[in-house]
């Protein structure tokens, strides 16, 4: 059943990702540069993380995830949004610094937690960015992480902080952007 749960969960990050790539070349989605490198960093940490820590198929998904983000990174050159600010540097820097209680500790749960909370952080680029243009991001596909991340949670194999906090923290900032995004949009807006 975990690898059922594993495989629906990879099936709508995959899913996911085709409008949002299809609204990036069409011009109307304008992926925030700063926060998808971001997030190709912490994605590719915590599912490192997962793995070591057991997570089993509910792990899957983050990897698929961090080789999307990773995609999404490339077509941010061309087609993203770069305004950076200074707390976007920082953020930049945390990423980087969160493989290091790992390496320093040989324990996967802190760079873990780190990262998540970086990753966190990292979704206030777009939110603000969102906020000011509510166009500018796909809505279904974050919809889908509503969906995506609690059954990858449920596939986990083995359910500890290193396993649960990232998936859990990424459904609620899903909520927050799909509620700015909601609350935000012209009404006539399709």
């Amino acid at each position: 059943m975990k690898e059922l749960l594993g495989l629906i969960a990879v099936a709508l990050a995959i899913l996911q990702s085709i409008p949002y790539i299809r609204d990036i070349f069409r011009g109307k989605t304008k992926p925030h540069m700063y926060t998808y490198l971001i997030w190709s960093i912490v994605t590719a940490i915590a599912f490192a993380g997962q793995v070591v820590a057991g997570g089993g198929p509910g792990a899957w998904t983050t990897g698929v995830m961090a080789a999307l983000t990773i995609g999404i990174l490339t077509l941010c050159f061309k087609y993203g949004t770069g305004d950076i600010t200074k707390l976007d540097v920082v953020f930049l820097v945390g990423a980087l610094a969160a493989i290091v209680p790992w390496l320093i500790l040989e324990d996967p749960m802190y760079s873990v937690i780190l990262a998540t909370i970086i990753d966190v952080l990292a979704f206030f680029p777009t939110i603000r960015k969102t906020f000011n243009n509510p166009t500018s991001e796909t809505l279904i596909s974050y919809i889908s992480n509503l969906i995506r991340h609690p059954l990858s949670i449920l596939a986990l194999s083995t359910y500890t902080v290193t396993t649960v906090v990232y998936p859990a923290a990424l459904f609620l900032m899903n909520v927050i952007l799909v509620l700015v995004i909601i609350s935000r949009r012209p009404k006539n807006y399709s």
